[in-house]
């Protein structure tokens, strides 16, 4: 790595920048015009680096991503809130140190650089797998005590500080996670397809669930969470028995959307304070229906049966739409293509809904109204709404409540991944635009 003032040369394999920034921080460094808001290392290269050395699909498989200083001060912010004075802080997956940096913003700053160093290493902890980032979390760490301190002076060697600080699982050091008196935690987000002996699920799951799950189990009872994690567990159906398992284990949570993780993780997170609580509830989004009349109230709600790729074209012909080719918000839709299907179909008139929905489209709940006197076969990436009446009427009164802006925003806030499910579509409340 090749510094000039606030520019850093960005040629380097990822562990080669680590040994730069490591040398960099143990001996004398030039302090003047440098600040803990502007400086490279504590700031976005890191992850510049990281992503030049390792690509995306890589980064995916393993679930790392970093979480970044506006997001990392509201996490440590949140805790040291409860936590006020002091105590271990640990960072169980701590990757390159962001949350550990955010929370050592709160921590005082002593006499001298041993003695801040000394301080901070009594109340940061951490594991991570991997022995770079370890060694660059603190070599981050020490930086910030330098230029916050003003200190000049040098320390012999990055393995001397923050002892803590480890390489580690913390899923294979769970004895460890009683000690702490609070945790910062961003899991990573990758799928888990051995789960073990998992009591509330089955086959392959989110790491984030697993990970909370275990922390949750064997940290000490009083001891805050301060987390960021995947929309997913907080509104995915196939995480309604997790969630249960959560409240189960005696602990509630707070909610705040933060939106998309960053620009490469395609996954909206949510912020959350996990303390003890025994009033059965956790992350609730607050939101309130203006009314008790619901889409499954007057609709039946399913998932089309037809899996392209699996399902052989054998059985009876039948009228097919798939979500390719079935034209948006049309109030009177007749399909015309057909294929063989052995399986569940459906009698028009009903509406079907794109599963794949995002909080960044215009309209969450993009529908169409399918008519005509054949039944359908249905792909399995649309949603079907069969009318409890039988009445076309009501399948366009239903377009009309899910293109208001009243069903968006209950979506964004019900259901921030990146599809719908039937049970939140049957949740939509029932609220027909004026006029």
């Amino acid at each position: 790595m090749t510094q000039t003032g606030s520019m850093v040369e960005l040629s380097l394999t990822f562990p080669d920048f680590v040994s730069g920034a490591e040398k960099s921080v143990i001996g004398e460094c030039e302090l003047e015009g440098r600040s803990v808001e502007t400086e490279p290392l504590l700031n976005g290269v890191p992850y510049k680096v990281h992503r030049q050395s390792f690509d995306l699909e890589r980064r995916q498989a393993s679930g790392t991503f970093f979480t970044g200083s506006a997001n990392a001060r509201q996490v440590a912010h949140q805790l040291h809130e409860v936590l006020p004075g002091g105590g271990l802080v640990m960072d169980p997956t701590c990757g390159m140190g962001d949350l550990l940096l955010a929370y050592a913003e709160h921590l005082p700053i002593e006499a001298t650089l041993h003695q801040t160093l000394a301080a901070w290493g009594k109340q940061l902890s951490g594991f991570d797998l991997d022995a770079d980032l370890v060694r660059l979390a603190k070599a981050r760490l020490v930086l910030q005590a330098r230029l916050r301190g003003g200190f000049d002076g040098e320390i012999d060697r990055i393995d001397g500080v923050f002892p803590h600080i480890r390489v580690g699982d913390m899923m294979q050091a769970k004895d460890t996670l009683g000690e702490p008196n609070g945790f910062l935690f961003n899991p990573p987000f990758g799928v888990v397809r051995d789960v073990g002996e998992c009591a509330w699920s089955a086959g392959s799951i989110n790491a984030a669930a697993l990970f909370l799950a275990e922390l949750v189990r064997h940290k000490k009872v009083s001891a805050p969470i301060s987390a960021i994690l995947p929309e997913v567990l907080r509104c995915g159906s196939r995480y309604a028995a997790f969630r249960i398992h959560l409240v189960n284990q005696g602990v509630w949570g707070s909610y705040k959307s933060l939106g998309r993780f960053d620009a490469w993780a395609d996954v909206d997170v949510f912020s959350t304070l996990i303390v003890p609580s025994p009033d059965g509830k956790i992350w609730d989004s607050g939101v309130e229906a203006r009314n008790d009349l619901r889409v499954g109230d007057r609709f039946q709600v399913h998932v089309g049966a037809v899996v392209p790729h699996r399902h052989p074209k054998k059985g009876a012909w039948h009228r097919y739409i798939c979500a390719k080719t079935t034209p948006r918000w049309c109030d009177g839709f007749e399909p015309k293509a057909s294929r063989r299907f052995g399986g569940t179909v459906f009698k028009p008139p009903f509406v079907v809904i794109r599963r794949t929905s995002s909080p960044s489209d215009r309209n969450r709940a993009v529908a169409t109204v399918i008519v005509g006197n054949r039944n359908v076969a249905v792909e399995n990436h649309l949603l079907v709404l069969l009318p409890k009446d039988g009445e076309v009427e009501s399948c366009r009164r239903l377009t009309q409540v899910l293109a208001s802006d009243e069903t968006n925003d209950y979506l964004n806030v019900g259901i921030r991944c990146r599809h719908l499910t039937t049970g939140i579509v049957a949740q939509i409340p029932w609220l027909e635009p004026d006029g």
